[in-house]
């Protein structure tokens, strides 16, 4: 209900004002800068690896920090909206997920399967990069905005099944709310710190190029996090 409340916030505002800017005809400002985040995910998963008399379900959530470093680019309307791009300049790698299947009782870490032909070790990790973000800020009052964003991030699987099988990378998108302060000096440089949520479409990832051992292995999950992050930047 908050997501959506801000979201039609955001929007009408957008419109209001920039038809505000329009009969005003005042000169927008443009402005680059960088940005550094950190934060914390959650992200719950679940491998399913089906075939003939044999079905392997491994469940498991996980939680893990995240920083990154970004560059930034975006006009400013009337002095109360702003429209901005954003691009994640390095990657973020998950830790090394690894199971075992057997036959015979499952152990930590492992599961039991009834057909000997399955059994193997298998291990998975992701790297999440080239992460995109379109974004619109609102000022409130003073220096304090309201933010929503439409994100983009290639995820590339980097796995070693114990199938012949393998996943393939897939781009994930995914939106982000939250609010912001932004103080600005006269010579133009300015500085802004920031809480937002990210809110990312559900995983759903198929394994591919087997021959004979895929058993239908498929991985779906989510994933959720929250990032606080400084800017800084230069107008012009």
């Amino acid at each position: 209900m908050i997501k959506k409340i801000l979201s039609s916030f955001l929007v009408s505002s957008v419109l209001l004002f920039l038809g505000v800017a329009a009969s005003l005809a005042e000169r927008p400002t443009i402005a680059i800068g960088g940005t550094v985040s950190y934060g914390g995910y959650v992200s719950s998963g679940q491998e399913t690896e089906g075939a003939t008399n044999v079905e392997v379900s491994h469940k498991e959530t996980e939680a893990m920090e995240i920083g990154y470093t970004s560059l930034f680019a975006e006009i400013t309307v009337a002095d109360r909206v702003t429209v901005g791009l954003d691009y994640m300049a390095d990657s973020v790698t998950t830790d090394t997920s690894t199971r075992t299947d057997h036959v015979g009782p499952g152990a930590a870490g492992s599961a039991k399967v009834t057909d000997g032909n399955n059994s193997g070790t298998s291990s998975v990790e992701a790297e999440f990069s080239d992460m995109i973000t379109g974004y619109v800020e609102v000022r409130l009052f003073n220096g304090f905005y309201a933010k929503y964003g439409a994100m983009e991030i290639d995820i590339q699987t980097k796995e070693s099944l114990h199938t012949d099988s393998s996943y393939p990378n897939i781009t994930l998108k995914g939106n982000s709310y939250g609010f912001g302060f932004k103080n600005t000096w006269e010579n133009g440089v300015f500085v802004k710190s920031e809480t937002m949520l990210h809110d990312w479409n559900p995983i759903n990832i198929t394994a591919s190029g087997c021959t004979d051992t895929c058993n239908n292995t498929k991985v779906t999950g989510s994933l959720d996090g929250a990032v606080a992050t400084f800017k800084i930047g230069k107008q012009f």
